[in-house]
């Protein structure tokens, strides 16, 4: 197996990234309509939610846009409404450029994916983005930490993860925007948006007792798990994990939710508890916990890209 470089890394954090990252104004919508201005909506408000422009969305209890409170000095901005595969959009103008040419993340303005319940806890502190930079973009990125507190450098994307309070969301669009087009420095703006860990299938469904019959078992092979940590002290694990990392907001790296310790099972466990019969694909490779996701199994697409940064500088064969 080829060692994981930097470029790699960069290539799999971008495709990450990309998942759900078509523009909706590529798409074909279903429809579109105008939002209304008012602050007082025709239908009872539940919340608000803050885009990165500032503006904030008015939701009803259901999650359906019931009016727009415009960031000061952006009320003369048109704003569309948009529904396609059953997401609904919020789209100032200004935006609709910069979502269509890929450099503004869709996901920034899909109101049913930051009305969900997940993002809505990973975002009550504020909004979370991960910024992309041309080159040393050096007064870019100033902006960028000034508006913001910036809780992951990933070098290999030339970006930063940045956290800014809601009420500073004007200040962070105006660091990474200049009118209609992305500000001098800066390459892209993704939502640093929330993953969820889930089950997967088991070792002889792919025929790992035919490769371990054949002599392969791992040996010599790191396995960068990058899930809600590893119990370390499982009697299956306890000799294969060989460096731990905690990119989570939890307190350390261990594992309090069980899925990753499972899939790390999965990857590289001796089966000594069960005698053999629990035995991992790859009971001759070690384990390398980078714990991304948190004790409920979620985490920011900012920290499970800083576990493949740190992966990779661990010399991970696979990820």
């Amino acid at each position: 197996m080829k060692k994981a470089c930097a470029a790699t890394i960069a290539t799999a954090a971008a495709v990450a990234l990309a998942a759900g990252m078509t523009s909706p104004a590529s798409a074909d919508a279903q429809q579109t309509a105008s939002v209304s201005r008012s602050g007082k909506a025709q239908l009872t408000p539940h919340h608000r939610i803050t885009l990165i422009t500032g503006d904030r969305v008015v939701v009803d209890a259901k999650g359906r846009v019931v009016g727009l409170e415009p960031a000061k000095g952006r009320a003369h901005i048109p704003v569309q409404l948009r529904k396609a595969d059953g997401h609904t959009y919020v789209l100032p103008s200004d935006v609709v450029r910069l979502v269509s040419s890929g450099k503004l993340d869709q996901r920034l303005f899909d109101v049913t994916e930051l009305n969900k319940a997940a993002t809505r806890k990973s975002q009550a502190k504020g909004l979370k983005v991960i910024v992309g930079y041309q080159g040393a973009a050096s007064a870019a990125k100033a902006d960028v930490r000034d508006a913001g507190t910036l809780r992951h450098s990933l070098a290999s994307l030339n970006a930063d993860a940045v956290q800014t309070p809601k009420q500073d969301a004007p200040e962070l669009w105006d660091a990474v925007t200049n009118g209609d087009k992305t500000a001098s420095g800066i390459a892209h703006v993704w939502l640093d948006g929330v993953r969820k860990a889930s089950l997967d299938k088991s070792v002889p469904q792919i025929g790992a007792p035919t490769a371990w019959a054949a002599g392969y078992d791992g040996k010599g092979v790191k396995i960068a798990v990058l899930d809600t940590g590893v119990d370390a002290t499982h009697p299956d694990l306890k000799t294969q994990v060989i460096e731990s990392k905690n990119f989570s907001a939890a307190a350390d790296a261990s594992d309090k939710f069980g899925h990753g310790t499972h899939v790390a099972s999965i990857a590289a466990g001796t089966g000594a508890k069960s005698g053999g019969k629990y035995k991992g694909v790859a009971p001759g490779a070690k384990i390398l916990n980078g714990k991304v996701l948190d004790d409920t199994g979620s985490g920011d697409d900012s920290g499970i890209l800083a576990g493949m940064e740190w992966a990779a500088a661990q010399g991970a064969d696979v990820v």
